[in-house]
């Protein structure tokens, strides 16, 4: 595991936008990772959430500052979401105006669970064998844009989780079998190459509201958090919302398969306006 992938960074300040760009200008080597790739898709978590509760669901702010960073390359971007059990894309896309803010940045605005799929042979797989993933995903820059949130099944959902939500069924409770096996196997298929996670406003105490869990309050710490690999920046996740990375299945199984590091000790932890808990690192 390279150092780019142990790399993890943190900003806090309550101007989101320059928290945005401040943690990948942290983070380094950005335009090193797109340019190996033809187009870019933006997976924001949207179909978990509910539209009145911020913190269920990323925030059209954080999204809005993710779009304009990723416009400046020179490739199709597309932003990208799918149905699921208790909600379907549609209606978050026009509910948060999403395809309005998606026009403003020239990028396309697609359903992850309509038009071409393919059927993707999971490798070692843990539990499903093939998954059916939407063709935009194949191929492409994948950026992860969750919001961190506990969780009352998978113990946290942070860029690993938000990528089970762009499975193409909308039935993805089907997963819920076997929860840790089956997203360290999507994962596997279409993991994040970098992960943007929105701490602004997240779900630390959580609680279910219209069948989805949301915050209970919602709790705002005007935190983003990047990285390259999806394990590390996943336990540097869990790490702020007081859980051990070691304690949650998936995280914990990913790493023992050498998808990741979910050691914080052995992860390069930048942090600025911020404090990481349990270590001697300064505020830059």
């Amino acid at each position: 595991m390279d150092d780019m992938q142990k790399r993890v960074s943190i900003i806090k300040d309550t101007d989101h936008k320059k928290a945005v760009f401040a943690a990948l200008e942290q983070l380094e080597g950005v335009d090193d990772v797109v340019k190996n790739f033809s187009r870019i898709v933006i997976k924001p978590n949207l179909c978990g959430g509910v539209e009145s509760e911020p913190g269920s669901y990323t925030s059209t702010t954080v999204l809005r500052s993710v779009l304009e960073l990723f416009s400046a390359f020179s490739v199709p971007l597309f932003v990208g979401e799918a149905d699921c059990s208790f909600n379907d894309a549609g209606h978050m896309f026009s509910s948060l105006g999403i395809h309005a803010l998606g026009k403003q940045f020239g990028a396309t605005v697609v359903n992850l669970s309509e038009g071409s799929y393919a059927d993707v042979t999971v490798p070692h797989c843990n539990a499903i064998r093939t998954l059916r993933i939407s063709t935009v995903l194949q191929d492409s820059l994948i950026v992860s844009v969750p919001v961190l949130k506990t969780h009352p099944w998978s113990g946290v959902t942070v860029s690993m989780k938000n990528m089970y939500g762009a499975v193409y069924q909308r039935a993805k409770a089907m997963y819920h079998t076997g929860l840790e096996k089956n997203i360290v196997d999507i994962n596997s298929v279409i993991g994040a190459h970098i992960s943007i996670v929105d701490a602004t406003v997240a779900v630390v105490h959580g609680g279910f509201k219209y069948g989805l869990w949301v915050g209970s309050p919602s709790s705002r710490l005007d935190l983003i958090i990047a990285g390259f690999n999806p394990v590390a920046v996943d336990a540097v996740g869990a790490r702020i919302l007081n859980r051990d990375p070691g304690d949650i299945g998936h995280i914990r199984l990913a790493a023992a398969q050498g998808m990741g590091c979910c050691n914080s000790k052995e992860l390069e932890i930048l942090c600025r306006g911020y404090s990481w808990p349990g270590s001697e690192q300064q505020v830059m």
